[in-house]
């Protein structure tokens, strides 16, 4: 087995040992080999009536799912389209926590079994727990932790500085690399979010891909 093939199999069964105890918390937990083949099942579902909300995800961008949204037939609540503005984005915002369907990806998910989203103004963190009938989370391997610690360390210390990075936020996780629990004005990380238990029983499906995706 080439080095290649055998990290793949390393992820499957890490993914392998998440599905497992996801599904024991009520989460519909699949496994997808490919971006492709999640992306595909995503679509498969959809009806034309559907409206989909969208949390915020550079997983979800780097899919292209968000400019398939744009060209389909459903009504797609587009935060980040070109031109709105900030009350207007916060409008949709608060319309996604209606919509049938909600998507994103989290920041870090613990194999035992808890996902881990930081938030600036709680949008995603708010779709997730509550209001969206569906919520389809896109998950890569590498957001995989082993547990709730090392979940919250990731979402802090690798996402969310990586992101105040991207940003070109002005606090001290972009210059250093990690979270200080500051209080920068350009702070971007307000609402932590731990679930741990889907209720109600499968209104939650994770989309596990055994590739490297988002922050």
């Amino acid at each position: 087995m080439n080095l290649q093939a055998a990290q793949d199999t390393y992820h499957r069964l890490r993914i392998g040992r998440a599905i497992e105890n996801f599904s024991r918390r009520r989460f519909e937990a699949l496994f997808f080999e490919t971006a492709a083949e999640a992306i595909e099942y995503f679509f498969s579902n959809l009806t034309p009536s559907d409206v989909v909300g969208y949390g915020g995800s550079d997983t979800v961008q780097q899919l292209g799912i968000r400019d398939r949204l744009s060209l389909g037939d459903v009504r797609f609540l587009d935060r980040s389209k070109f031109g709105h503005g900030y009350e207007e984005q916060l409008d949709i915002r608060r319309q996604t926590l209606s919509a049938d369907v909600f998507i994103a990806s989290s920041n870090a998910v613990s194999i035992a079994g808890a996902l881990v989203n930081i938030d600036g103004d709680g949008n995603r963190v708010a779709g997730l727990s509550l209001g969206p009938r569906r919520v389809v989370l896109f998950l890569g391997r590498n957001k995989l932790t082993e547990d709730l610690d090392s979940a919250i360390y990731r979402a802090r210390n690798v996402a969310a500085a990586s992101l105040a990075i991207q940003l070109g936020k002005d606090t001290p996780c972009a210059k250093t690399g990690r979270c200080h629990d500051c209080a920068s004005p350009d702070r971007i990380c307000s609402n932590l979010s731990i679930i741990e238990h889907c209720n109600p029983p499968g209104r939650i499906t994770l989309l596990f891909i055994n590739e490297d995706l988002g922050l």
